[in-house]
């Protein structure tokens, strides 16, 4: 995931295991128009398939992130979406924001290598 050498910024995972979870069960489910959030049926179907007994805060843990990942999808169709891991930029972060700026139009214009 680098373009040129330069590694994006990605946030630290305290809890990994939940995002393991998350993307065993399958982040988002086919809706009508597109991706949904899990529904409650899904998360207790897996569990009840898998023999697994998650805490009720987990549930909902596992619920909201889906919920995010299925907005944070959608967002990220308009080209100028930020990575959802920055803060919006204000004067005490500019300069952070101007180098990541930098970065993301450098990776552009670096010329690709053709694939054989």
């Amino acid at each position: 995931m680098t373009a040129g050498g330069l590694a994006p910024d990605l946030p630290i995972i305290r809890t990994p295991w939940i995002i393991d979870t998350l993307m065993e069960i399958g982040p988002s489910e086919a809706g009508s128009m597109g991706p949904v959030p899990l529904s409650w049926a899904s998360i207790d179907h897996w569990q009840r398939c898998i023999g697994a007994d998650l805490a009720p805060w987990a549930c909902r843990l596992i619920r909201r992130l889906s919920a995010e990942f299925v907005t944070e999808g959608q967002r990220a169709r308009e080209p100028d979406c930020p990575p959802p891991w920055t803060a919006a930029a204000d004067d005490r972060n500019r300069a952070a924001v101007s180098r990541k700026v930098c970065h993301a139009f450098r990776a552009l214009i670096t010329p690709k290598e053709d694939c054989p």
